[in-house]
């Protein structure tokens, strides 16, 4: 019996060892689990914190770009150069105070398809303005600083002379030296140094700063450029100009240049003197409708009276309706032509002397009843 007991006891103790070791292999399991665990929870955290301050860090120091908030205050003018890219643009406008960086500039400029529409010249802008405003300030006309000036059809290089010093802001002398050095080197050849009808009238504009010398050449050039685009040769230059210039002082409407035209060219086909109060009143200026008869017996190349063909150059400047006529004149058989209303501009054509003292007449009659 005492063996059996002591047997009894001795498996017992076995079964109760071994269970307490399995428990405590179990229990340090748990242990090393929750100590993982924890560390993957820190380590998820500390990983967690670093990106964050990652993604802020590059937040912060990436996408954040520095702008101004407002429209600017004060004026500045600012250049852009013919051929300047947005990056230069960026750059004049960051050195000069007007927008906090070039990359918030340039962002504007890479969304705005419009941006490629900005004009070289001189812009009035404020000083810190926000990038935005900056771009929409180039794009606007009305902040570009222009010096316009517009000079009528017919004009003469008298006018001419006061309006480019108006426009530069030079004295009249310096004008006239520009025309002097433009005459020599300046004009095609055709118009053996004779700038008469040579400087196109037009509205211009220019850059601040504009010399003479760069205002002339630009006049020069665009009645170059009527010439070319009508198709007239270079040795009939300067016969277009001066029957265009003819017809400019002649005509009162639009509607009578071609017709006028037509007038001038019937009469040098058959060597008749033109006859032309208006190239006698180039010489020999006066007030009133006609020509005095001394003025009409002058020996003046220009006097038309008695010179047969055309005068030896232009006698103003010719528009582009006049330059039309010239090269396109009517088809008539009109050999004198009178405006007979000097309000309306109204003009009669005759083939026969007889019919245009009639028409002579009737403006003589006008010019009496209306003083």
């Amino acid at each position: 019996m005492t063996d059996l007991f002591e047997a009894d006891t001795a498996t017992t103790t076995t079964l109760d060892l071994r269970r307490l070791q399995r428990n405590q292999r179990r229990a340090k399991r748990r242990k090393w689990t929750l100590v993982v665990s924890a560390l993957a929870i820190v380590i998820f955290a500390l990983g967690g914190s670093v990106a964050w301050n990652f993604v802020k860090t590059f937040e912060s120091g990436g996408t954040t770009i520095a702008d101004y908030e407002g429209s600017g205050q004060g004026q500045l003018q600012i250049v852009v150069n013919s051929g300047d890219t947005g990056s230069d643009i960026a750059t004049t406008l960051m050195d000069s105070g007007v927008i906090a960086s070039r990359q918030a500039f340039l962002t504007e400029w890479n969304s705005n398809p419009d941006s490629q529409s900005i004009v070289p010249g001189f812009y009035l802008l404020h000083r810190e303005m926000k990038a935005e405003y900056a771009l929409q300030s180039l794009l606007d006309p009305n902040n570009r600083e222009l010096r316009t000036v517009t000079v009528p059809e017919g004009a003469s290089l008298a006018t001419f002379t006061q309006k480019i010093a108006s426009i530069t802001g030079a004295d009249v002398k310096e004008v006239e030296a520009a025309m002097e050095a433009i005459k020599a080197s300046g004009l095609p050849a055709e118009a053996a140094g004779n700038l008469e009808g040579w400087l196109f009238p037009s509205t211009y504009e220019f850059n601040p700063g504009v010399t003479p010398t760069e205002v002339l050449t630009r006049m020069v050039a665009t009645t170059t450029g009527k010439l070319d685009a009508l198709g007239v040769a270079p040795e009939d230059r300067e016969k277009v100009l001066i029957i265009a210039s003819l017809i400019e002082k002649e005509a009162k409407l639009d509607v009578d240049r071609a017709q006028i035209a037509s007038v001038i060219y019937n009469r040098l086909a058959v060597d008749m003197p033109l006859g032309l109060d208006s190239t006698v009143k180039y010489i020999a200026p006066s007030e009133g409708v006609f020509t005095s008869e001394e003025d009409r017996a002058s020996d003046s190349p220009y006097n038309t009276y008695k010179v047969v063909g055309l005068p030896p150059g232009p006698i103003a400047s010719p528009g582009d309706a006049s330059l039309e006529a010239a090269v396109n004149p009517g088809s008539t058989d009109f050999m004198y032509f009178a405006t007979v209303n000097l309000d309306t501009g109204e003009t009669k054509y005759a083939t026969t002397y007889t019919d245009h003292q009639k028409n002579v007449k009737e403006l003589q009659q006008w010019v009496r009843d209306n003083g």
